[in-house]
C-alpha cells in the first residue's frame, strides 16, 4: 500500500525525455550513470506528475481522471506496481508528507 500523503519527485539525476510522440519513444535517463529505461506513454505521463508539488493521492486522482474509461481498480493496480518498480530503482526523493505540519515558508506563531 502506498503512503498517499507523501510528496515525491524524481531525483535530480533522472530526467524524462519524449523523443517522438508518434513513435512512442519515451525514456527515463539517469544522467549520472547513463542508465536508461524505455517507457510507454502512460508510464511517462505518471512519472511526469511526480514534480514535488503533488501528493501521491493527488496523482492518483489525476490518473483516474485521465483514464476514466478504464476499470479504476486496474488503473490503480498498475499505478501502484509502477511506483513499486521505480522505488526499487531508487528514482524518487521524498519532499515531505502532506500532514507533517511543516511547509516551506511556514513559521510557527508564538502566543504572547
Amino acid at each position: 500500500m502506498l503512503e498517499v500523503d507523501k510528496i515525491l519527485q524524481l531525483k535530480e539525476e533522472f530526467i524524462l525525455y519524449k523523443l517522438k510522440v508518434a513513435e512512442g519513444m519515451f525514456w527515463l535517463f539517469n544522467i549520472k550513470n547513463g542508465d536508461s529505461f524505455r517507457l510507454n506513454e502512460t508510464s511517462y505521463y505518471i512519472l511526469s506528475l511526480f514534480d514535488g508539488n503533488r501528493s501521491i493521492e493527488k496523482i492518483k486522482k489525476c490518473i483516474l481522471d485521465k483514464y476514466s474509461d478504464a476499470d479504476s481498480d486496474v488503473v490503480l493496480e498498475d499505478f501502484e506496481e509502477l511506483i513499486k518498480r521505480m522505488k526499487k530503482k531508487n528514482i524518487f526523493k521524498e519532499i515531505r508528507g502532506v500532514n507533517n505540519g511543516k511547509k516551506k515558508g511556514y513559521k510557527a506563531q508564538s502566543g504572547l
